[in-house]
């Protein structure tokens, strides 16, 4: 294994150790491999915690300042390479919002 991989695992072990090391559902054990890590700053850091047995999911957000995390439920259909694809996005803009409002009445005005 190389030190990344190394390095990835221990960071991971230690997230299960600080954070939650059972699932809050059925009382498994959490490994590494339940655990992702999507955002990685200098200050915090994302992380996603998906239970083996039952398939809860959970994500948590670590303040390494501070040593302080919270922990919410996840309930959506989306899978862990979707959250971290839209959590990887960027922000969206005023003006696209009321762009997309814009097109969506143009739209349903046409089918009347």
């Amino acid at each position: 294994m190389n030190s990344k991989n190394n390095s990835t695992q221990e960071e991971k072990q230690f997230f299960i150790d600080s954070i939650s090391r059972f699932c809050d559902k059925c009382g498994t054990a959490y490994t590494p491999d339940d655990v992702n890590i999507f955002q990685n700053t200098s200050t915090t850091t994302i992380i996603h915690f998906s239970c083996s047995h039952c398939k809860a999911e959970h994500i948590a957000t670590f303040i390494k300042s501070l040593g302080l995390s919270q922990r919410v439920p996840v309930s959506t259909d989306l899978n862990v390479d979707e959250i971290k694809k839209f959590a990887e996005m960027k922000e969206i803009s005023l003006q696209e919002v009321l762009n997309m409002y814009t097109l969506l009445k143009r739209s349903s005005a046409t089918e009347i």
